[in-house]
């Protein structure tokens, strides 16, 4: 099967079964302000960035092996394959037990992350326990998706996530309709993460029945070293990830308060749906071009990588219109004018969405090509910017000041520095035309912004201008970009891939 074709596969997956997941997620929500109200809100916004903070045992173990995967994966070699993949369940045992050790001994200390901890929430330590129980259990299961990922099939765990999660957050309707306990609410979330990993492992047993068998050979020694220096870089990258975009709560909650941390979620809500989306379409991505980097050469690395900016720029700046004309406007009809905020607090988590979205084309060509250890040192700078910038901010500024140190953490160090390392390291080229096409593309972004806020001018409140604002934002940004890159060399080869797409799909239904 041809890389478009795993593309395809994969991200038609992607996309079709996070719609359900997407509409659940939102009326789940608007259920728990409902029946919880937003102390339960921020609490559970809380508990979610310390369990991220715990991620970082994780080291990059993963994305390490994984990009160990792809060679004997392409080549065929179960026997090596068989030796990662037992390595990887070593690695991920303990880091589970690692997960729920140290998360369970972080208990006592609650209440320091919080500026005041609210009284009339019940129980907090156990249902903290139970956030550890859910985000070190899966650990001990999850390890095998990475042989479906690298073997660019990750549609086959997309539908079996797709379908546990949908079955529990239904049950979790049920739960907060009926009996409005937290308790039982969060047993629904680990009772989920249970099955769904334990499915995924039957499922690669399934379709990798080597997988069982007792005979395994040690990694030689060259490999250890390999994934042990790629480990070792990774993880610099994993702190400095948790700690620049895995902290906004807990700074929110130490430093304002945690209602504002329930607010955030809100908007929160919104702009993960859409980087998880981001996140599975370019793991799709990535996974082709892992193949990519063991097969082909430097020439066709570098279109990759320029298609994907370009597509990248396309995608991600029709987010963010959509995003910055719609945001308040959707939360109005959803929860109400009650959990808005300013539109300069909406402006500067759109910016955020959009540099962190953009770093995506890099950093997914970097890691398939291997390049985990020339930027490692890069966070030993990000995150003391994050934490001084927002801090010194959060006090005159609040939320606004807390994100405004996300943003300058990103813009001063990973954004000039991960493009250079590609460029050098891995298409052996200068990295000025990259820099010279992200801010073309950026402005061409904010002149789609603005020509949209033109349009969307005078239009009423309500449903009805909600949707006039909604039809503006897909009909003025698109003709807009059509407008600047119909000529483009990147443009003719996307309609060249989607024109192969949608042929495939006419096949298929006249089959």
């Amino acid at each position: 099967m041809r890389r478009v074709d795993h593309i395809y596969k994969n991200v038609k997956s992607t996309l079709f079964t996070q719609i359900p997941l997407f509409l659940l997620g939102f009326l789940i929500r608007r259920v728990f302000i409902v029946t919880l109200g937003e102390q339960y809100l921020g609490l559970n916004g809380l508990f979610t960035n310390i369990l991220s903070m715990l991620s970082v045992a994780e080291l990059g173990v993963g994305t390490s092996i994984t990009f160990s995967l792809y060679k004997p994966v392409a080549e065929g070699d179960k026997e090596k394959v068989k030796s990662l993949m037992r390595l990887y369940r070593r690695a991920y045992t303990v880091i589970g037990i690692l997960i729920l050790v140290v998360g369970a001994s972080l208990t006592p200390f609650l209440d320091f992350f919080v500026k005041e901890m609210p009284r009339d929430i019940e129980h907090v330590q156990l249902i903290y326990l139970l956030n550890v129980l859910d985000s070190g259990i899966s650990y001990f299961f999850s390890y095998k998706a990475s042989l479906l990922f690298a073997d660019q099939k990750r549609y086959v765990e997309t539908y079996i996530r797709t379908v546990s999660k949908c079955a529990f957050h239904i049950l979790q309707l049920i739960v907060l309709i009926f009996t409005r306990n937290y308790i039982l609410y969060v047993l629904c979330m680990v009772g989920s993460s249970v099955v769904t990993n334990v499915w995924i492992s039957l499922s690669a047993d399934k379709a990798y029945p080597y997988l069982r068998e007792k005979d395994v050979q040690p990694l030689q020694a060259s490999d250890k070293a390999d994934i042990k220096r790629n480990v070792s870089a990774m993880m610099f990258h994993r702190l400095g990830d948790v700690a620049v975009y895995g902290t906004d709560n807990i700074l929110m909650a130490k430093f304002v308060s945690l209602a504002a941390v329930g607010l955030y979620s809100n908007y929160l809500l919104i702009t993960d749906t859409l980087h998880r989306i981001i996140n599975k379409v370019y793991s799709d991505i990535m996974a082709s071009m892992g193949n990519l980097n063991a097969m082909e050469g430097a020439d066709a690395k570098e279109r990759a990588f320029r298609n994907q900016i370009f597509f990248s720029t396309w995608i991600f700046g029709f987010c963010v219109v959509c995003l910055y004309h719609l945001y308040n406007p959707f939360i109005t009809l959803w929860l109400g004018e009650a959990y808005l905020f300013p539109q300069s607090t909406v402006a500067i988590i759109v910016f955020n969405f959009y540099i962190t979205a953009m770093r995506k084309p890099v950093m997914n060509t970097k890691d398939a090509m291997g390049l985990f250890r020339q930027d490692r040192f890069v966070p030993l700078f990000e995150v003391p910017i994050n934490f001084i910038v927002s801090i010194v901010l959060a006090k005159p500024l609040g939320i606004l000041g807390i994100l405004i140190g996300t943003a300058a953490s990103t813009l001063l160090v990973p954004f000039w520095v991960q493009p250079i390392v590609l460029y050098r390291f891995g298409l052996g080229r200068s990295p000025v035309e990259y820099f010279v096409r992200y801010f073309v593309y950026a402005g061409v972004v904010v002149a789609a912004c603005g020509l949209t806020g033109l349009a969307c001018m005078g239009m009423p409140g309500g449903f009805l201008g909600f949707l006039g604002r909604g039809v503006a934002c897909v009909v003025v940004p698109n003709c807009f970009f059509l407008l600047v890159y119909h000529r483009t060399e990147e443009f003719h080869y996307l309609i060249g891939v989607a024109k192969r797409l949608l042929r495939k799909i006419t096949k298929r239904r006249t089959d």
